[in-house]
């Protein structure tokens, strides 16, 4: 094909897909009834409740905000803990080049797909239902939640490590676990250490917003005092959640520089 007349073609599609988006766009807008006057009228107010309502903050019952923090910490920790160790088991029964059998492989990636893609807040708020309000459902959803990710990302970094030692090993008669323990382990835990710290932020960030449908941790101390519009106690809860939030990520980082 002559290059202008491909160089044409390509011209050509990148338009449509222009005008394809633009269309989308549009159709977005106008299905959604989008006010543009109305979203620009709003800023200043949604400004104003800021500054007057919830600044400054009040942190006179900041004392009773620490157990809340540490009931969102160890939310995390537990979660994160379990949902490695699960999330392992399967990533190993669902990688291309460590499934045991291909139907296996293919049931467990079937199940982690559907619980990856019912969103943490669904599932906390079914399994409040089952379990009541309180820390058990909140857990319960992590896990599930830290399960479908890590099983995904750690059996996509089990997929994509060297063939080559693995090949060497079976080449020798190496046993199915002689050649993961020798060749598919080694590789694979810089991937494992770095998810497992990445799940662990994302955990902390999601179990900080558990309260809001009654899972615990601090987010229940910002539905209370929203519910009570106490707005000034919610922008000190705010801030230490985002300061937790920092915390955490400041830690994870470290440890990944040492260990990686």
């Amino acid at each position: 094909m002559h290059p202008e007349i491909k160089l044409k073609q390509i011209k050509v599609k990148r338009r449509l897909s222009l005008l394809l988006f633009l269309a989308a766009l549009a159709f977005s807008i106008w299905y959604i009834k989008f006010d543009f006057m109305e979203f620009m009228v709003g800023i200043p107010i949604f400004v104003r409740f800021l500054v007057v309502d919830f600044m400054p903050p009040n942190a006179s019952d900041i004392a009773k905000y620490m157990k809340p923090v540490l009931d969102t910490l160890a939310f995390g920790v537990a979660a994160t803990v379990i949902s490695s160790m699960a999330g392992l088991l399967f990533a190993f029964l669902m990688a291309n080049n460590t499934a045991p059998h291909p139907a296996l492989r293919v049931v467990l990636r079937g199940i982690v797909s559907f619980l990856r893609n019912v969103p943490f807040l669904v599932w906390t708020s079914i399994l409040v239902v089952l379990f009541g309000v309180g820390a058990m459902p909140g857990i319960f959803s992590l896990i599930l939640f830290g399960v479908a990710f890590l099983s995904r990302v750690y059996a996509e970094s089990i997929e994509e490590i060297d063939k080559h030692p693995v090949e060497a090993l079976d080449a020798a008669g190496a046993t199915y676990w002689q050649k993961l323990k020798h060749a598919v382990i080694p590789q694979f835990m810089p991937g494992y250490i770095s998810w497992t710290l990445f799940m662990f932020e994302i955990t902390i960030r999601a179990s900080a917003v558990l309260g809001l449908v009654g899972g615990g941790g601090i987010g229940s101390q910002i539905k209370q005092t929203m519910d009570l519009f106490q707005y000034s106690k919610t922008a000190t809860v705010i801030t230490i959640m985002v300061i937790m939030i920092l915390a955490v990520e400041f830690l994870t980082q470290r440890i990944r520089e040492r260990l990686i």
